[in-house]
């Protein structure tokens, strides 16, 4: 587990709001402090899709991927004033997943591992802290090691300016 401080928050929450950079990942939970708290918990309810065209893309998850839950962010985080604080709670979706751990020469199926991050505003500063969570045990850290050199990689190739809590 990292923690990474942003440099540039108008930068971050621009890219993280208004493009796809994100879009892949899965949302577990998202809260922002404005006038009232709003929180969103991103799993899907799979009979809202029953008889629906729209189920296939649905189902194959347990969350929603940021690209639907992000124009609902954006309208309550943008505006006059900044938000008190939010919390994001997103995973690695399971196609990113597999590619993370192929590359690392993991035998963990992508079902059997949780690769998340927090993004944390709060106090004028926003913080990213990566997480994994197992569903078996494992005295192996190579996912972790990979998905903590991963993240300050994406950002640095995604021209955003991180430093190492």
């Amino acid at each position: 587990m990292i923690a990474l401080k942003i440099k540039q928050q108008k930068n971050f929450m621009a890219k993280l709001l208004t493009t796809e950079l994100f879009d892949s990942f899965l949302v577990e939970e998202v809260t922002i402090d404005t006038f009232n708290t709003f929180t969103i918990d991103g799993r899907i309810h799979k009979e809202f899709y029953k008889d629906s065209e729209e189920a296939e893309g649905a189902l194959n998850n347990e969350f929603s991927n940021w690209a639907k839950i992000r124009p609902i962010a954006l309208s309550l985080i943008k505006g006059k004033h900044t938000p008190l604080s939010f919390k994001f709670i997103l995973h690695l979706s399971d196609s990113d997943k597999l590619t993370l751990l192929q590359n690392a020469d993991m035998d963990i199926s992508p079902d059997q591992i949780s690769l998340g991050i927090n993004l944390r505003f709060s106090q004028g500063e926003v913080i990213i802290t990566t997480g994994v969570s197992y569903n078996i045990f494992t005295l192996d850290k190579s996912a972790e090691k990979a998905w903590d050199e991963y993240i300050p990689s994406f950002l640095e190739s995604n021209g955003i300016e991180a430093d190492l809590l």
